[in-house]
């Protein structure tokens, strides 16, 4: 087991929603989540195991990795929020360029045998979380999504190579999944007929339905959301047109957003730009206040498949901002 750099659980908060101002993000300023510590890690001696169900194991080096065939995707990074307080809306999200090796690609190499349903994934991060301690990072996806094409073993973020903070030197990206997918400081890789037992797949991060009946589903793919970038208090006047416009995404591709500024009583269909990659969409309409005062303006977007935010407590729970609208300036 390595040393760790830092232990525990982490978080390092970067940009609200007001400040997310650039179509990719910048990876400095792109929110940081850890469970069970930081390891220190060492490139050099670093090996990628893919074993299982499969024709054949691989352990592949960081220099053989980088031998391959590299893919680049656009992807929105969304935290899936605490497993521990999971209707808690986080909106810890940012929208970066991710490379690196398909994991089809290392998949087709090993051979995948015909009763295989999952990909397993673990890191190098271990520790204690929620009282107790846990040998390893782990959980799974299922096999059709990790070999669609999309899903990457990531080298670099932003056109630089991944920083320790970030997971590096080799991570998972599963684009249109929660980030908590997307395991960091990855080791191994391994093909199964089952879910793993890890507690991060059997216990954490597992929803179940408000109404508490039914089973409990993984958490994978990302429910519609959007978040509100502008407009801010001071920069609304009445008599004045404005730009209201912010952010959404989905696993799927959002097909609409509709905007309030009276606190869901009424609702306005915005514009909305299309996808590109697995990365987030702008929406906009125009607003022209008529009165001084607060107005309570919201955002909530559907998908193609009739998905849509709620307002009741979820992850992806509808996102209101309070704008103070002042009196018009003279001119």
């Amino acid at each position: 087991m390595p040393a760790m750099l830092h232990e525990g659980f982490g978080l390092v908060q970067r940009l609200r929603p007001e400040h997310l101002t650039s179509f990719i993000t910048a990876e400095a300023d792109l929110f940081s989540v850890w469970h069970l510590g930081i390891p220190d890690v060492g490139p050099d001696s670093w090996t990628l195991r893919v074993g299982g169900l499969v024709s054949h194991e691989l352990t592949l080096s960081l220099g053989d990795l980088r031998g391959m065939p590299q893919t680049e995707i656009v992807s929105v990074h969304e935290c899936a929020g605490s497993p521990l307080a999971p209707t808690v809306p986080q909106r810890r999200v940012g929208n970066v360029r991710w490379r690196g090796v398909r994991l089809r690609d290392l998949l087709d190499l090993a051979g995948v045998e015909d009763d295989a349903r999952y990909v397993i994934s673990t890191g190098l991060d271990h520790g204690v979380y929620d009282g107790t301690h846990h040998e390893r990072y782990e959980k799974d996806l299922p096999l059709a999504k990790a070999r669609d094409g999309d899903a990457l073993v990531a080298l670099s973020v932003n056109g630089a190579p991944l920083p320790v903070r970030r997971g590096g030197p080799l991570r998972l990206v599963v684009p249109g999944y929660y980030g908590t997918n997307s395991t960091k400081w990855l080791d191994s890789l391994t093909v199964s007929a089952h879910r793993s037992t890890g507690a991060f797949t059997t216990t954490y991060y597992m929803d179940r339905p408000e109404d508490g009946s039914g089973a409990a589903v993984p958490v994978w793919e990302l429910a519609p959301n959007s978040c509100l970038v502008a407009p801010v208090d001071g920069a609304v006047h009445a008599g004045e047109p404005v730009e209201i416009w912010g952010w959404a995404w989905a696993g799927e591709p959002v097909s609409s957003v509709e905007v309030t500024t009276d606190g869901g009583r009424h609702w306005t269909p915005a514009r909305v730009a299309r996808r590109r990659g697995y990365g987030w969409q702008r929406f906009s309409c125009s607003w022209t206040p008529g009165t001084v005062g607060e107005h309570v303006l919201a955002c909530r977007a559907t998908t193609g498949s009739g998905a849509t935010q709620p307002t009741t407590p979820r992850r992806n729970r509808v996102h209101q901002r309070v704008v103070f609208v002042e009196q018009a300036r003279s001119r």
